[in-house]
């Protein structure tokens, strides 16, 4: 087996994992377009080469990866290879390893999306499968295919939904060539963009007997990409075509954030429709319309005028400002008994946004209802704000100028400027949601108290592991979630002790991995399982600490520079959602999480160091 991962090794992987693309990034989740530029990604690798080197050829272990995203994710390798290297050393097989924490692949564990932290804590959101472009191009029908070769100038959605199980054929190639040759923009004959073209084609798909199965259409892109010039083809073709195809009187409701923004899109097609015989318009600052054939209307109105109309086609532009009761309780009635009605919600994300769109995209990410079209550009949460690459990746339609503006609203947000039309008055924020339409799509849960360490300060405290037999070993149980196993090592009387936290299934499990680290003192027990038959016969001694001591004692740990850890998440997951308060003894424990790593930790430490003798200095590694 080749020893590097170099030359014609990564030349011939390459080639093979050129054929998959497009792909999502294994690291950022951003989809690496077909035509991407071969610098701009690598092979990656699920399990990393440093941890499992004789997985290095295995094509399953092979994932696509931005080049960017592998070189800042370097150091996981590193801590990913110290733990292996640990358990390896404390005697375990790679098939006990798997038992004490199995790898999940990427294929088997669902996608996450993970969430904004703000003085709180969130939970991560799972992902369905088959949002992702890859998904959309391999499952295509020969109708989709033309509109999945992705221009030089555009980027697919971070998230789109497959085609419709119902669905035969689209009215969008008819619809984009009818709004192509007879509508104007800017005073030239209009030209969709990439984007565009894929979302109306997307829109209007249409069953075997011509009605159109998605009722609801979210779509969400950043600013100044073209949605206004795609609602108004839309209005507009639905009142010309849709007495053809649907029902003989059409009505397009549009509202929005306010009036205003709605007359915007309303008022480049007035000069058109007066210039036309059957066409005519209105240009009222209360109920502006065009209208076809004057029984066929598109209507503007503010959110909270929606009610009393009969709606085929309801727009709603900059749905970040509309409260969900104005849609959900008043315009979604309107559309009951019309034959093939559509509601398309439309926005860029806003930190302010009510729970109308965020709320629609959690649900559509996590069930398919069988209604609802989801397509989204944007960043990924964790997305490298200052990288290009990434600003490319989540805007449908790419131009120097738009690098140019977006360098310039970087550069004005680095420097505290705000942003008058992000209407936010933090200027990063309002770039992450203006520019890259990142959408925070969980309320913070607000915690009590403050953590006991943040997680800066714990990451500072890493260290690799000993080769020895350790100092002290400790486990504790939480309910029925688990075990953890503590093992610690003490080092010189002025140098710290090390302690790794291993989360294991049961007792039996607990005292294997205690054998098999070559230990032989007692065994420190928590009360509930001192009594365990599985240590009838072993070595032990009971502990009877509380959670809230064993977090004061960490807490000591933490001040005297005495805790390092290997990076292990059991461990970590559990000491960072510890939250306290100050009390007159100390502080006083407020969260009520799952801490039984926390307990064997401290207990596994203060042993270690009593037995080496050691003074006040102490280090502590987890594992996962």
């Amino acid at each position: 087996m080749p020893r590097e991962w170099s030359g014609r090794v990564v030349t011939n992987a390459r080639a093979h994992m050129a054929t998959k693309l497009p792909a999502p990034c294994g690291r950022c989740g951003v989809t690496i377009a077909a035509d991407a530029d071969p610098s701009t990604w690598i092979v990656g690798h699920i399990r990393s080469r440093a941890a499992y080197p004789e997985l290095m050829l295995e094509p399953s272990n092979w994932r696509h990866e931005h080049d960017a995203c592998s070189r800042k994710t370097a150091q996981a390798a590193v801590i990913e290879k110290a733990k292996v290297d640990a358990l390896r050393a404390a005697g375990l097989s790679d098939a006990e390893i798997e038992a004490v924490f199995p790898h999940e692949t990427d294929a088997q564990k669902p996608p996450l999306l993970p969430a904004h932290t703000h003085g709180g804590q969130d939970e991560p959101l799972v992902i369905r499968e088959g949002l992702s472009w890859a998904d959309l191009c391999q499952a295509a029908p020969e109708w989709l295919k033309p509109y999945l070769v992705v221009p030089g100038d555009a980027s697919p959605p971070l998230w789109v939904s497959p085609v419709h199980a119902e669905s035969v054929g689209s009215y969008g190639p008819e619809a984009i060539e009818w709004m192509e040759s007879n509508l104007r923009e800017r005073g030239r004959p209009l030209r969709f963009r990439w984007w565009q073209k894929l979302a109306i084609v997307l829109q209007l798909q249409h069953r075997e007997d011509g009605t159109l199965p998605y009722r609801v259409i979210l779509e969400s892109g950043p600013r100044r990409i073209g949605k206004s010039v795609r609602l108004r083809g839309m209005a507009l073709w639905r009142l010309a075509k849709g007495p053809e195809l649907f029902e003989d009187e059409q009505l397009v409701l549009h509202t929005g954030k306010d009036l205003a923004i709605v007359r915007e899109v309303m008022r480049k097609a007035w000069p058109w429709a007066e210039a036309r015989d059957d066409w005519s318009s209105k240009k009222g600052m209360t109920e502006p319309q065009v209208a076809y054939r004057e029984v066929n209307r598109w209507v503007a109105r503010s959110k909270d005028s929606t009610t009393g109309y009969d709606a085929c086609l309801a727009l709603v532009d900059e749905s970040w400002d509309v409260p969900p009761a104005s849609i959900d309780d008043d315009l979604e009635p309107t559309m009951l008994e019309r034959e093939s009605p559509q509601l398309l919600l439309t926005s860029t994300a806003h930190r302010r946004a009510t729970s109308l769109m965020r709320g629609r995209i959690i649900d559509t990410l996590a069930v398919d209802d069988g209604e609802t079209l989801l397509l989204v550009w944007g960043a990924p949460v964790g997305a490298d704000l200052s990288d290009r690459a990434v600003w490319r990746a989540a805007s449908p339609h790419w131009s120097a100028d738009r690098e140019k503006m977006m360098e310039s609203k970087y550069e004005k947000a680095l420097a505290g400027e705000t942003d008058p039309e992000a209407d936010d008055p933090d200027p990063i924020e309002a770039f992450k949601a203006q520019y890259l339409n990142m959408w925070k799509l969980r309320h913070t849960k607000r915690l009590r108290g403050t953590a006991l360490v943040e997680p800066d300060a714990w990451a500072a405290r890493t260290a690799a592991m000993p080769d020895t037999v350790p100092t002290a070993v400790a486990a504790e149980s939480w309910f029925a979630e688990g075990i953890s196993v503590a093992i610690a090592w003490a080092t010189t009387k002025e140098g710290p002790a090390l302690v790794r936290a291993i989360d294991v299934e049961d007792a039996a499990a607990a005292l294997e991995l205690a054998r098999a680290t070559g230990y032989r003192g007692p065994l420190l027990l928590g009360a509930s399982l001192a009594d365990d038959p599985a240590f009838r016969t072993t070595r032990k001694k009971a502990m009877k600490a509380r959670v809230g001591a064993a977090v004061q004692d960490l807490d000591r740990l933490l001040s005297e520079g005495a805790i390092q850890h290997d990076g292990g998440e059991h461990l970590t997951g559990q000491v960072l959602e510890v939250r306290t308060m100050p009390g007159a003894d100390g502080p006083r424990l407020v969260s009520n999480t799952r801490a039984d790593a926390v307990k064997a930790v401290a207990w596994a430490t203060s042993e270690a160091r009593r037995r080496a003798g050691a003074s006040s200095r102490m280090v502590l590694p987890s594992s996962a």
